[in-house]
């Protein structure tokens, strides 16, 4: 384990260096505007942070593609993995590989513009206006530093997290709830930003619930934090809220 953890904590080093060149070279995350999602965004939400694999940041779709713009800005060392160019929406991978030991990382930076687009065709979230208006900097802690960058507001953030619901995420929305509680707001703007509205809550009714109702959930959700804070008791007030809201049909 320790060498799994030193292994992160290169990857992450790595990472900081090409999120301080993206800074730069776009003026602050400002041109164009960038906001951080995934699991390095939840370190604005809660007080405890996990080691993530990929950086993530979506960005509102423009005439022409704000893609074309970042991938001119490339840093060091890093190539395009993959990229996709739709309609409506675009993906964009950034990938350099790093040596730890005799190991070969892998250092991944996602970026999405448009919309948000998960596993199934129905998971998909529209970045629009008022996701960017409602955005906020805060100070984010990568690599034992802070940078200020723009992140989703927390309504938004958390209508991510469902929607995306891997395992992951589930933990991750298990300690939102904890610290912050279940966002206002959420039946209108799911209207505004999922053109499925309904695959919320099914989220919710039969993939979030039932895997935090898993025995072995608390210690997961305690180990990806390493933290021994968490109790049941703190799991089953997270379910509750969550059926609260299911059983009085607040989402759409």
């Amino acid at each position: 384990m320790p060498r799994v953890i030193e292994m992160m904590k290169k990857r992450e080093e790595e990472l900081l260096k090409a999120i301080l060149h993206l800074s730069e070279k776009s003026c602050g995350f400002t041109n164009p505007r960038l906001l951080l999602t995934g699991g390095y965004a939840l370190r604005a939400f809660i007080p405890f942070s996990r080691f993530t694999r990929d950086c993530d940041f979506i960005v509102r779709k423009k005439d022409g593609w704000n893609l074309d713009d970042l991938k001119a800005i490339l840093p060091e060392g890093y190539s395009v993995e993959k990229e996709e160019k739709h309609k409506d929406y675009g993906f964009m991978r950034w990938t350099k590989f790093i040596q730890y030991n005799k190991v070969k990382v892998r250092v991944s930076l996602d970026f999405m513009e448009g919309e948000i687009r998960g596993r199934k065709a129905e998971e998909i979230i529209l970045i629009d206006e008022a996701m960017v208006k409602n955005s906020n900097f805060v100070p984010i802690s990568i690599a034992d530093e802070s940078i200020s960058i723009a992140v989703p507001s927390y309504l938004d953030y958390f209508i991510m997290k469902v929607v995306s619901s891997r395992a992951s995420d589930i933990r991750d929305i298990a300690s939102l709830i904890h610290e912050n509680g279940i966002p206002q707001g959420l039946k209108d703007r799911l209207k505004e930003i999922l053109p499925h509205p309904r695959v919320f809550e099914l989220k919710i009714e039969q993939r979030i619930i039932p895997e935090l109702r898993k025995a072995t959930f608390l210690d997961s959700w305690k180990g990806i934090f390493a933290t021994t804070q968490y109790t049941e008791k703190d799991k089953e007030k997270v379910i509750e809220q969550l059926e609260k809201y299911c059983r009085v049909k607040n989402f759409i």
